[in-house]
């Protein structure tokens, strides 16, 4: 090669071309993706606390109870078996025995607030639930071993 003749060039290439940062954003994209989408995933996979286990649901039935209603001329009366249910879980572990011992005074207590009913009060189809809930919040109020969830009715008669 002649002294005034230069060796050609080889264009030095840039390692961040624009082919090289298109191919990076997109990975970085594609990860984001990626990651958001486990973790979304993940967060509503996980079981949610929507209620007692229902493996562990125990009732206590409290009898038939016969009560006159608080109509005018005593006529009317209800008769009812009122079915506590509650959860056998470490909250709940001396309630069994509890019921038991207390199933006089619990009675007295289901008694008096069905005593104050009117036949008005307990005899349409929707008074059930809302006569099941008042038992249950005043049975609660006398419980100390812990807490009834519900009330059923294995009887529900009125005359």
């Amino acid at each position: 090669m002649p002294p005034n003749e230069a060796a050609p060039q080889v264009p030095k290439k840039s390692f961040f071309s624009i082919k090289t940062l298109l191919i990076i954003l997109i990975l970085i994209i594609i990860t984001g993706i990626g990651l958001g989408g486990y973790f979304y995933l993940k967060s509503t996979d996980s079981p949610k606390e929507t209620g007692p286990d229902p493996e562990k649901l125990v009732t206590f039935s409290m009898g038939s109870l016969l009560v006159n209603l608080a109509d005018p001329g005593g006529n009317n009366f209800m008769r009812l078996t009122p079915v506590l249910e509650y959860e056998a879980n470490k909250e709940n572990k001396k309630l069994a025995e509890e019921l038991s011992k207390s199933k006089v005074l619990l009675q007295d207590c289901i008694i008096r607030v069905i005593r104050k009913k009117k036949m008005a009060d307990v005899q349409p189809p929707e008074s059930i639930d809302k006569v099941a809930a008042e038992l249950q919040t005043e049975i609660n109020k006398n419980l100390q071993k812990g807490k009834i969830l519900r009330v059923y009715f294995a009887e529900y008669l009125t005359q």
